[in-house]
């Protein structure tokens, strides 16, 4: 499957009006991990977690939990503009939107990760490198 194909020609805040009431953690520059529901997404620019208003395009990143699996995706790595480690190394890409992109979260429990594009340095192909 091509990258391409997975354009979803929506905002981050629409892509968040459709997660509204589920479980997010949000990443935020200089204050750690905010975790709790979604309650509101605003039309233009805030979404109401544990109220509190965040703007979503400020925020590293946000990870929704209870969303099904997606049925299709590409393996790529993400580099960030903030320090992540290996941690988007080698991770499902699911959607891309207008100022977004989506991940397939690992781990035992259903998550995606939404990151504004303000936060993404570069999108690459891992490569497989056989071991001899």
């Amino acid at each position: 499957m091509n990258w391409h194909q997975l354009h979803t020609g929506k905002t981050l805040q629409q892509r968040l009006a459709k997660l509204q009431g589920h479980l997010a953690e949000l990443n935020a520059p200089l204050s750690g991990l905010e975790p709790g529901i979604i309650s509101k997404v605003f039309p233009r620019s805030f979404i109401k977690v544990n109220r509190q208003l965040f703007v979503p395009l400020s925020l590293f990143s946000i990870r929704v939990f209870d969303i099904p699996r997606a049925q299709r995706g590409v393996r790529v790595g993400i580099r960030t503009v903030f320090s992540s480690g290996n941690a988007f190394n080698n991770i499902r890409l699911v959607g891309v939107g207008l100022d977004y992109i989506e991940l397939q979260g690992k781990g035992r429990f259903s998550s995606r990760i939404l990151f504004p594009l303000t936060q993404v340095e570069s999108i690459y192909r891992p490569t497989n490198k056989k071991k001899k």
